[in-house]
């Protein structure tokens, strides 16, 4: 008889043995609908700091920025302004360049004008890495204009909507990679199945491995939302996972034992 049902999980699965006893010997399936569950619900607090975080950076960070863009007006693939040029927009801060506007010719790379993007007459030159620029060849552009009023109705629009477009990509993407760790950690869970001297279905382990799996899942979600990091956080979360599996494996194997003891005396006539 089932004592337990999903929603003990994230508690229990820290320290019950009769949770993880239950699991691996009376509950039926794999588990993947629940770790589905768990990940969605852990990625709720991260998605609302994500939207705070920027909601933050539109309302007073970006400002400063984005009003010192001028109007820039491309037609037939070619950038104009009516500012001075080379036109510089810089970090509130520190004053360094963000991006440099010159379609006078006299810089023509990243490195002459030392920013993050440069937009000359015809291309558009922004640093991915410190090993790598790209450029973006404006010639196919007719008619387009530019300004820090455009800019900041899209960053607004971003604020609404960037939470709804981010979840369900880093909801799934979690989940597969919480999958193939279960995948991977049940079959660890068949050779402590073998030292602990019982036999479990593979269904059974993969049950047990997303119990396992949780209190990390937990621990993570936890440490990101208040900024901590752990040193070493991939090895300390694998070798606590497998100590639970270890455990919930071992919890099942003191069942099965004692349930043979039991049978056995009946079985015997005493």
């Amino acid at each position: 008889m089932k004592k337990f049902s999903i929603i003990h999980i994230p508690v229990l699965s820290f320290f019950s043995k009769e949770l993880y006893r239950e699991v691996g010997l009376y509950w039926k399936g794999v588990g993947f609908a629940y770790l589905l569950l768990l990940l969605a619900i852990c990625w709720i607090p991260t998605m609302v700091t994500i939207h705070l975080a920027f909601s933050d950076f539109v309302d007073n960070q970006a400002p400063a920025v984005i009003d010192q863009v001028p109007e820039i007006t491309i037609t037939d693939g070619e950038v104009s302004i009516e500012e001075p040029q080379p036109y510089y927009i810089t970090a509130p801060d520190s004053n360094d360049a963000i991006a440099v506007i010159d379609t006078t010719g006299k810089i023509q790379s990243i490195e002459d004008a030392n920013t993050f993007c440069l937009l000359t007459k015809t291309n558009v030159m922004w640093r991915q890495s410190n090993y790598e620029i790209r450029t973006f060849d404006l010639s196919q552009v007719k008619s387009f204009v530019l300004n820090s009023d455009r800019i900041m109705r899209w960053l607004h629009i971003a604020e609404k909507f960037i939470v709804i477009a981010i979840y369900p990509f880093a909801l799934m993407g979690s989940y597969a990679y919480r999958i193939v760790q279960a995948l991977i950690y049940a079959a660890i869970g068949l050779l402590f199945a073998s030292l602990c001297k019982v036999t479990l279905p593979y269904s059974a382990l993969l049950r047990l491995a997303v119990v396992a799996v949780t209190p990390c899942i937990i621990l993570n979600t936890v440490f990101g939302l208040v900024g901590a990091h752990l040193p070493y956080a991939w090895l300390i979360y694998l070798l606590i996972t497998l100590a639970y599996l270890f455990f919930g494996v071992k919890a099942v194997a003191e069942t099965t034992t004692i349930q043979e003891e039991t049978e056995f005396p009946q079985q015997m006539g005493l």
